[in-house]
């Protein structure tokens, strides 16, 4: 599995937030939830592209968070219940994936990819991107992870 390499600007996603382990499929049930809540996001920059991104992982705990989110323009106001994160520039490594592959693919890429490659983890949220193409009915849909990347 090796990535495409790509650079990103900084960007902004506003949407519903999850802290916790995962462990009893609680992202899941998060995006359904904001999906019922989409239109309260003023200003979305695309709204057939959707963002799950990840950060502050507690290595001693497993827990970390997650935001369910839209990318939306500068100074957009949060609607109660949801969250803003600012995402820095960064360099990128981008894998496809489904959602039955998902698991596999990110300890692919942290067990094996990244200590193999000529690249290490850069600081900020990694974060799946479900652009128009994605169809959350059919399991062999593709979507891509973003992991930040630097070189070693």
């Amino acid at each position: 599995m090796e990535p495409k390499i790509v650079t990103k600007p900084a960007f902004a996603i506003v949407g519903m937030k999850y802290h916790g382990e995962n462990k009893g499929n609680e992202i899941p049930q998060l995006w359904n939830e904001f999906m019922q809540h989409t239109t309260a996001i003023e200003h979305v920059v695309n709204p057939e592209m959707c963002y799950g991104a990840c950060a502050n992982l507690d290595e001693a705990t497993g827990e970390f968070d997650y935001l369910a989110a839209f990318e939306v323009s500068a100074n957009t106001a949060v609607p109660a219940g949801m969250a803003r994160w600012d995402v820095p520039a960064n360099t990128y490594a981008v894998f496809s994936c489904t959602l039955p592959t998902i698991q596999a693919a990110f300890a692919n890429i942290y067990n094996t990819w990244l200590p193999n490659s000529a690249y290490e983890r850069a600081p900020g949220p990694e974060f799946e991107l479900y652009d128009e193409t994605f169809d959350s009915q059919d399991p062999n849909s593709t979507f891509y992870i973003y992991i930040p990347v630097q070189k070693a």
